[in-house]
């Protein structure tokens, strides 16, 4: 909520001093490429500076555009600097007990927020390579109500950022919780009561990325073997023609090398510990990330097998954390297993929610639904459960999901007009 008149009636914390910096590297970044690309064939256009300054002083271009770089650096770490004076955050207990994060920021309009602990949904001590060289870290906080509920403290130093994660937990727990022991908070340190359960190689989780995109490099690898032979068959002009699609194509393929090296980065050096209220996850190869997740903020597990990893009897296991963003956990939820045997994958899901996803006895969607889905209608089905909802589908990317009905906040059915012809519905569990 915003309050620009109330002063803080509590101490606030400060973060780490180099926050101006390295939150002002992006925006030096932009601005000097927009600045070179104003400046870069007429720089005379800053004459009137130089010659206020220099008098009939000549810089060549590149110690002008340097002097231009750090100008403009200069104003960000100022600016960011200046931001940072007004930024602070603090654990404060409400007169009913409850603690509350009071984190108070802006420059010109001025920001209070109070997050209530027992709502926060995960915990991520992340390092980017920046920060994590320098020995730094951020903590986010993600909330229920999404993205723009989350908090970041960016940056703290690693020792801190731990320590307050640790302090934060005890307050979101429904249990108590052991500190971290004495040492340099890094991230890497498992804490008492905290047993390693899991690990990812490394090789298998590049060999794994690679056996997922593999159909997105078939495909370009028969585009060029095509393009190839519409011109032998058919000379240039064809050649020529036939090129106009290899735009799309290509941004395709480098659309899905993207994603493959960012999860391989992302999932890099992945560590699963079990803590006394959850589970703990420790992953990245540049940038690190520490992600703590309660058993209670859970709200749905799923398990997936693409098509060649079933092979090799390789799966994934995604959570569901309310709250949790693409931008925070990828695309398709938080990886608490990037890549595991497919038993370990069940046992693991036993473990969380105390479901075996390979025991119910799933009801078919029915022969109508081959009209809308010939490939795939074969492997869909559902299951209820006493604790809740079991979902199976895919025909090339498997997957099995359980929602506990206890997380289910709406229940809605729908259909389509094709649906309605063929007697079919959909069932979505919000």
């Amino acid at each position: 909520m915003t309050d620009p008149v109330s002063k803080p009636a509590v101490e606030l914390r400060r973060l780490h001093p180099l926050t101006p910096i390295l939150g002002s590297k992006r925006l030096i970044v932009i601005a000097g490429a927009f600045g070179f690309s104003i400046f870069r064939d007429d720089l005379d256009r800053l004459r009137w500076i130089w010659d206020a300054l220099h008098g009939d002083l000549e810089l060549g271009v590149l110690a002008k555009g340097a002097l231009v770089l750090l100008a403009v650096a200069g104003a960000s770490v100022f600016v960011g600097w200046l931001s940072w004076r007004v930024t602070g955050f603090a654990i404060v207990d409400d007169a009913s007990g409850v603690s509350t994060l009071l984190y108070h920021r802006g420059l010109i309009v001025r920001q209070r927020r109070q997050v209530r602990l027992n709502r926060v949904q995960s915990i991520d001590v992340i390092q980017p390579f920046v920060a994590r060289a320098i020995g730094l870290a951020a903590l986010r906080l993600d909330m229920a109500a999404g993205d723009e509920a989350s908090v970041d403290l960016a940056y703290l130093r690693q020792a801190e950022a731990a320590a307050l994660r640790e302090e934060i937990l005890r307050h979101t727990s429904t249990g108590t919780r052991p500190t971290q022991p004495g040492g340099d908070g890094s991230a890497d340190v498992a804490g008492p009561g905290e047993p390693l359960v899991a690990r990812v190689d490394t090789g298998r989780l590049v060999v794994a990325n690679l056996l997922e995109g593999i159909l997105g490099w078939v495909f370009a690898i028969v585009w060029v073997l095509t393009l190839i032979g519409v011109a032998v068959t058919w000379g240039t002009a064809a050649l020529v023609a036939a090129l106009s699609g290899i735009v799309p194509v290509t941004l395709a393929v480098l659309a899905q090398t993207r994603r493959e090296v960012r999860s391989i980065f992302r999932d890099a050096h992945f560590r699963l510990h079990r803590t006394p209220t959850g589970v703990r996850i420790n992953s990245g190869l540049t940038s690190t990330i520490n992600r703590t997740i309660d058993f209670d903020r859970i709200q749905g597990v799923q398990i997936e097998e693409p098509y060649l990893w079933r092979r090799l009897g390789w799966a994934r296991v995604r959570l569901d954390i309310a709250g949790a963003t693409a931008k925070a956990t990828g695309e398709h939820g938080v990886s608490m297993m990037p890549v595991t045997d497919r038993a370990a994958a069940v046992a693991l899901v036993t473990q969380v929610v105390g479901v075996d996803l390979d025991g119910p006895q799933f009801s078919p969607a029915g022969g109508s639904a081959r009209w809308l889905d010939p490939l795939g209608w074969r492997y869909l089905g559902v299951a209820l459960l006493d604790s809740g909802a079991v979902r199976r589908r895919g025909r090339w990317r498997r997957s099995v999901s359980y929602v506990p009905f206890a997380r289910v906040q709406s229940v809605s059915a729908e259909q389509g007009l094709l649906q309605r012809r063929l007697d079919l519905a959909t069932v979505h569990l919000d």
